[in-house]
């Protein structure tokens, strides 16, 4: 298996472990889209519903751009990170404060 340089620690059945990758960015940017359809809707507006529209549109300062690394886990091929959108870290990580207010006028 490849190498994995996990960034979340769990606690599950007495034990602490390493979780990375999907099984840890999926969680948070679901809850980062959660955070971001609440202040939509104190602010009178709707949830988000259907992403992709928005995700594009967003101005870049809305994420945080990650340029170095690969996807391929220890495997052969993968993508490699580059600046602006790639397979490896699609626009990159979601820098809230932008995001949020991206969101806010969309």
């Amino acid at each position: 298996a490849g190498q994995v340089n996990p960034y979340f620690i769990s606690f599950k059945g007495g034990k602490f472990s390493a979780v990375a990758g999907t099984s840890a960015a999926c969680p948070v940017a679901a809850g980062i889209i959660a955070q971001v359809n609440d202040a939509r809707l104190a602010a009178g507006k709707t949830s988000m519903g259907w992403l992709q529209p928005f995700l594009y549109s967003a101005d870049a300062s809305s994420y945080n751009d990650v340029t170095s690394g690969t996807t391929n886990g220890g495997y052969t091929g993968g993508f490699t990170a580059t600046e602006g959108w790639d397979p490896a870290t699609g626009f990159g990580s979601i820098n809230f404060s932008a995001f949020k207010e991206a969101a806010l006028s969309y």
